[in-house]
């Protein structure tokens, strides 16, 4: 393995006819004429079609949460819960029944409970289940009980710690919801409201974490700002067009199967106003009060937490000065007491977290995975883990062939299994384009490999930059620091613009003809962090080999 390293001739008086005789041009045929207008009843087709595709779209997606298991106990305690509080004859213990026989459990409720609720209804600590039942309602104590039993099931792993900091901002933000209302008509249930207002993004993380994670690094790769109404309305487009529906309509709609009322239905529904001088009336007031503290919230997550306490209020100083901009006018809010207001509500928060279990990673913190045993790359144990891996990697891609496995499940196991044998940070796949005389990244897993892939564009007639050079050659190499000023003046721009990995291992994809039909990429974010001896660059090559007989097999 190689390391580092016209003019159209006219007539003679420069026309290009004969001076003598001029034949007069025809004349332009006049423009077809536009197509008609569609009928309305085309029109109101048109649109039966696409809701209809939706609603599909829309089954499917619902149908995948119901098969979760841990969803399906979930939504039965929902129900029953719902059940309960429609029932007249309802006891506090078949409450108590289905939130957890638990103490521990209760007492968090009860925490809960008194955050929320205490401070305009209770007159102090409300100490017992009765007492919260008594004050607050069977429905609301389920609400509540709904977001416990919601975190519970969240798994102990590091996704499941990244779905955390979602349930930890909807509790800031319920918080500041309830602070801030002023309506007498929503204040009973402004709370729930943002609470759940964004139970999509939490049913979306543990759901379909691939496809939530790819639609936020596309995002991302426009430089859209957090919690900015561009970027909100930039992921519903995105969502529409892989799931149907919008992030919100997935919560909306699950929701609405719990058997949730209306008035909580209809307060969820987030809404940014276009003016933020227009007044607002009814539900819109609520609307825009929980969408506003959400994006708050989050963006109040963002400021680091360092330094001493008066240090990290001012830290949020700026944040808060700019939610008043925006909507202290609109939502009838003092600018003048908000910051004093805010601090009170986060510090509250924090206290809540702890009470509940959340651990609240550092603004811009990524959850670490379940560390594995980290071996020395020189020792035997590593080159022998190595060389398992690879070597199991290898049977498992030479049975696929076997059996004539589509091409785009070869590639997706291939980079999945190069990607845990030398624990990669991402790897991509590039293939030839014939339009762009070269290759193209066509598929990528790992860390933004997805809207990373396509930025792989290599040309190889003639090759002008590194991958290119290395494909051509037909050079297995591992580049150990990408900033050696060698290699960095040989890559494309695109590479230190978008990749901005440390380290990376190219595998070209030759046929026996001497054609380059493709090539294997994976990286890691520091300089050598990437380590292959003799023998897994040996393996390397064999699992090379059944991605490129994958790459030439022949389909019917």
């Amino acid at each position: 393995m190689q390391h580092e390293e016209t003019r159209r001739a006219d007539g003679e008086n420069g026309t290009g006819v004969s001076a003598s005789k001029v034949t007069p041009a025809p004349a332009p045929a006049p423009p077809p004429p536009p197509p008609p207008p569609p009928s309305a009843a085309a029109q109101d087709e048109a649109e039966a079609r696409e809701e209809a595709m939706r609603q599909q779209r829309l089954t499917r997606v619902m149908q995948s949460i119901d098969a979760q298991p841990d969803f399906a106990a979930v939504k039965a305690s929902m129900l029953n819960l719902q059940q309960i509080s429609r029932s007249e004859r309802s006891h506090v213990r078949a409450l108590t029944d289905l939130i957890h026989d638990d103490p521990a459990m209760l007492a968090k409720l009860l925490r809960l409970v008194n955050a929320a609720f205490y401070r305009s209804v209770g007159g102090g600590e409300i100490t017992s289940m009765a007492r919260a039942v008594q004050l607050l309602g069977f429905q609301k104590v389920g609400m509540l009980a709904s977001s416990l039993r919601l975190f519970e099931t969240l798994p102990k792993t590091a996704d499941g710690l990244r779905m955390q900091q979602e349930f930890a901002r909807s509790q800031l933000a319920a918080l500041l919801a309830q602070d801030f209302c002023h309506s007498r008509r929503h204040g009973d249930t402004i709370y729930l409201s943002a609470l759940f207002q964004r139970l999509g993004d939490l049913l979306a993380g543990l759901h379909f974490q691939d496809d939530a994670q790819v639609i936020e690094d596309k995002l991302d790769m426009q430089d859209l700002p957090k919690e900015s109404p561009q970027r909100h309305r930039a992921r519903d487009k995105l969502a529409r067009a892989n799931w149907g529906v919008t992030v919100e309509e997935i919560g909306h709609d699950v929701a609405r199967g719990w058997g949730w009322p209306a008035n909580l239905l209809g307060t969820m529904r987030s809404l940014h106003p276009e003016s933020p001088e227009d007044p607002l009336e009814g539900d819109d007031y609520a609307r825009v009060l929980c969408t506003a503290v959400n994006s708050f919230a989050g963006e109040l997550m963002q400021v680091p937490r360092v330094g001493t306490l008066e240090e990290q209020a001012e830290a949020r100083g700026p944040v808060v000065r700019a939610f008043a901009e925006r909507h202290a006018e609109q939502l009838g809010l003092n600018p003048e007491t908000l910051a004093e207001a805010v601090e009170q509500t986060f510090a509250a928060w924090l206290e809540l977290l702890k009470a509940l279990g959340v651990t609240l990673l550092a603004p811009g913190e990524v959850p670490a995975k379940a560390a594995a045993k980290k071996l020395d790359p020189n020792s035997r144990e590593y080159r022998q883990n190595l060389a398992d891996n690879l070597a199991d990697a290898i049977e498992h891609l030479r049975r696929m062939n076997r059996r004539s496995a589509p091409l785009q499940d070869v590639l997706d196991a291939a980079l999945k299994l190069l990607m845990k044998s030398l624990d990669l940070q991402r790897a991509v796949v590039c293939l030839t384009d014939p339009s762009a005389a070269g290759l193209r990244g066509s598929m990528g897993v790992g860390d933004k490999a997805v809207v990373l892939a396509p930025f792989f564009e290599i040309p190889l007639a003639p090759p002008s930059c590194l991958f290119g050079l290395l494909c051509a050659k037909n050079a297995d190499t591992l580049i150990r620091d990408v900033a050696d000023p060698v290699i960095a003046k040989r890559l494309p721009g695109w590479y230190p613009e978008r990749v901005k990995a440390g380290t990376f291992l190219v595998l070209p994809l030759m046929t026996t003809g001497q054609q380059v039909v493709g090539m294997l990429y994976g990286d890691q974010r520091q300089a050598g962090d990437l380590v292959v001896h003799d023998r897994g660059l040996a393996l390397l090559r064999d699992l090379r080999q059944q991605v490129l007989n994958a790459v030439i097999m022949p389909r019917a």
